[in-house]
């Protein structure tokens, strides 16, 4: 909310203010950007602005908006690389130049971020931490007075709540369909992505077929060499099956030690390549564990879409699993497709 009460504005300043507060409640930042390249450079008659986003742990700013017509729209600069975002960063306060070119962060050679004239870096903090750095730039000096500065700084608190509310969104959204340990999708969004497909495959008579992998032994690996490095060995799978993925494949944490492969426009013969290939692939990594190397195998069971016989993708999936239990029961470390009249093996 404003730092300064209404009556020190005038009542036109107040209402823009307003407005902008209802205009930033977005939780996207696309939208976000939109509304400020839209309305923040008429707002307060400005010439230029810039809005970045700081990545702390890499010590980076990523742009996210601005009304530059001489800069790219998007790219990313090291906070060493700009003395003045970075002391106001590190201040954790605004910096005002009434004249940049005569400023000490000045360093000579021309830069559109920063062109001569009245110049402001604004940091944009919640509680304590820094989301972001606005940066305001008037070629006319003497447009941009004392009540302007009042009047964003005040805004900037609100630019950086909705920064904050718009990347906890997005990491919550991603945290519903996304598996937390692999990275890969969850089962959740799978089983979505699946029924997608299905319908897809059922409507265009299109081949459709699901991959079941499961890491063989799994408890006795947690058992021999704890759960972090069964943890590892997850990480490694789903990192193996998402390379295996072609364009529209999906991979997706089952749950446990299980996954599952969606493979739309591949028939069985062809999900079993590629079954064959990843489970191949897991059986050459080595892991280190209690002073030794040692490998894991995987079992898979493939199973295509059947019209004739499979009308729902929990019958589908069955059938995926039908065949990996007959790849376990097997001797384990093998690929098996599943039919409802007979079962191939490698």
């Amino acid at each position: 909310m404003p730092r300064m009460s209404k009556n020190k504005w005038d009542q036109r300043r107040y209402q823009e203010l307003i407005a902008l507060h209802k205009a930033l409640s977005l939780l996207s930042l696309e939208g976000i950007s939109a509304v400020l390249v839209r309305q923040l450079p008429s707002v307060f008659s400005i010439d230029y602005f810039t809005l970045f986003l700081y990545d702390k742990d890499k010590r980076k700013l990523n742009l996210m908006c601005h009304n530059h017509p001489e800069i790219e729209s998007s790219f990313s600069i090291s906070l060493s690389s700009s003395p003045i975002m970075e002391a106001a960063i590190l201040r954790g306060q605004y910096i005002r130049e009434q004249d940049f070119s005569t400023s000490s962060y000045y360093r000579g050679e021309y830069n559109p971020l920063f062109k001569k004239g009245y110049f402001v870096t604004i940091p944009l903090m919640i509680e304590q931490e820094t989301v972001g750095v606005l940066n305001i730039n008037d070629v006319d000096q003497d447009s941009f007075n004392v009540g302007d500065l009042d009047f964003i700084l005040s805004l900037s608190e609100f630019i950086a709540m909705s920064i904050s509310n718009a990347v906890l969104y997005e990491q919550a959204r991603a945290l519903a369909v996304i598996d937390g340990l692999t990275g890969i999708s969850n089962r959740l969004s799978m089983e979505k992505s699946l029924l997608t497909e299905f319908e897809r495959s059922m409507r265009y008579n299109s081949p459709l077929s699901v991959i079941l992998l499961d890491v063989d032994n799994f408890k006795d690996v947690n058992d021999a060499y704890g759960h972090q490095k069964g943890d590892e060995i997850l990480i490694v799978v789903a990192s193996l099956l998402k390379k295996a993925c072609r364009a529209n494949d999906i991979a997706a944490r089952y749950g446990g030690e299980e996954f599952l492969m969606i493979l739309p426009q591949s028939n069985a013969q062809g999900a079993f390549k590629i079954a064959e290939r990843v489970r191949e692939g897991i059986m050459k990594m080595s892991f280190t564990g209690n002073d030794s190397n040692f490998s894991v195998t995987t079992s898979c069971g493939v199973a295509e879409l059947d019209r004739d016989f499979i009308k729902n993708t929990d019958q589908l999936i069955a059938m995926a699993d039908q065949a990996l239990y007959d790849a376990k029961n097997g001797g384990r470390n093998k690929t098996i497709i599943g039919s409802f009249g007979k079962k191939m093996k490698k």
